[in-house]
């Protein structure tokens, strides 16, 4: 869900994302014409991923993924205690990313 002012300025474009993320707080933010502030690295919730070490769901924080495993992610406890392929630290999603 894309949301726009209604001087056409783009707002979000993941609308959906940030009501989960954020709640009636994104609407009241919207509603006063203004973008959002992007959340802590520590904050941020990576809605859609689980850890694949403690299984918390929606992995909360720092996300590292395994350049091997493939669909493999770690949240930064899990990730301390080490993964026998590297990991690559993901950064978080901007909002003129798809």
């Amino acid at each position: 869900m894309i949301v726009v002012a209604s001087d056409g300025q783009i707002l979000s474009r993941k609308g959906r994302e940030d009501v989960e993320q954020h709640g009636i707080q994104a609407l009241q933010t919207w509603s006063q014409g203004q973008k959002l502030a992007r959340p802590s690295e520590d904050q941020y919730k990576w809605i859609h991923v689980a850890c694949d070490g403690c299984s918390i769901y929606p992995l909360v924080g720092k996300r590292y993924s395994c350049t091997t495993c493939g669909n493999y992610d770690l949240c930064s406890d899990c990730e301390k205690k080490g993964h026998e392929h590297s990991l690559e630290l993901q950064s978080q999603p901007n909002d003129d990313q798809d």
